[in-house]
């Protein structure tokens, strides 16, 4: 029997991504006769991934063998794959993990997940409208008062939206929270912010690195928060069966392959998890990258702050 594949991963690549995903399946079936079915769940399918877990968690039990996503609120969310996270194979440490991921902090306490990629995002300011206010270096700067409804970010709905959020929850508490969720400023996507950013409509946006780019005019400037820039993971989880060998095998061949983790990096300027694979150009390992020590993500109301944070104006 087919074995089966969630994937919800980074949703711009969709099509050039789901076309890897199928040509390393079809080859894995004709090396090893084991098959691999794609179950698409990303933000633009009639099926989105949020809605397969919850009927996994109600069920007691994952639907899927294996599981590959962006969508990092699933793994750390105790409505997600922690209620049934001993129906997982724990997998950390299976696979190598690259300095750079390893800098990120990103792997679980639990040991349950493989971090496959880490998108990294930067404050970005459009120098010209900034009304002669020194450019913000830090992230509790953004929280200022003289900032209200000046900072954009994408889609709060969506992981880069949910991440920087997230971060910020981390640094200031619920208080620097709320001051996010009434002065800052949603875009449907990241993309969008760029796009806003770059019409003069606000002076400064929070942007992973493949939107934090150059500008047709040279009026951006790309700032590393001191406190460290806000990541992404995505991850990889394999179900506890018969047949847990294989997938990891199959994950090994697949997403996790020198192949797909330069795509990534070259696409998407995601940081990759292989250690075959070099971190995208601009990569200072002497940066530091913000992310939650899963202990305390453990312990915190993701679904609650996931609807608080709708709740950011566009």
């Amino acid at each position: 029997m087919d074995k089966n594949v969630y994937w919800a991963n980074l949703c711009i690549l969709i099509r050039k991504e789901s076309a890897l995903m199928e040509k390393a399946a079809e080859e894995w079936k004709e090396k090893t006769g084991n098959g691999y079915v794609m179950n698409y769940l990303g933000d633009t399918e009639e099926v989105q991934i949020h809605q397969k877990i919850s009927e996994d968690v109600k069920r007691g039990k994952p639907g899927f063998d294996l599981i590959i996503s962006s969508r990092f609120d699933i793994f750390c969310s105790q409505a997600g794959l922690p209620a049934i996270k001993d129906k997982l194979h724990p997998i950390g440490g299976l696979l190598p993990v690259s300095a750079e991921v390893k800098h990120a902090g990103v792997e679980d306490s639990m040991g349950l997940y493989h971090p496959l990629t880490v998108l990294l995002h930067s404050i970005v300011c459009n120098t010209s409208i900034l009304d002669g206010r020194k450019a913000p270096s830090s992230l509790e700067e953004l929280l200022d008062p003289a900032w209200e409804g000046k900072v954009c970010i994408g889609n709060t709905a969506l992981p880069s939206g949910q991440a920087i959020l997230f971060a910020m929850w981390y640094l200031f508490g619920d208080e620097g929270l709320d001051i996010c969720v009434k002065n800052w400023r949603q875009r449907s996507t990241p993309a969008a912010a760029r796009h806003s950013l770059l019409k003069r409509e606000f002076p400064i946006a929070v942007l992973p690195g493949v939107f934090s780019g150059p500008a047709p005019e040279d009026t951006m400037e790309v700032i590393c928060p001191k406190e460290g820039m806000p990541a992404v993971p995505s991850y990889a989880a394999v179900a506890e069966n018969d047949n847990w060998e294989d997938t990891v095998e199959f994950l090994k061949y697949s997403t996790a392959s020198k192949e797909f983790q330069d795509f990534y990096r070259n696409m998407a300027i995601a940081v990759p998890a292989n250690p075959d694979v070099p971190a995208p150009q601009g990569y200072n390992p002497q940066d530091p990258v913000l992310f939650p020590p899963w202990e305390w993500i453990l312990k915190q109301d993701v679904e609650a702050f996931k609807e608080k944070i709708l709740q950011v104006p566009s």
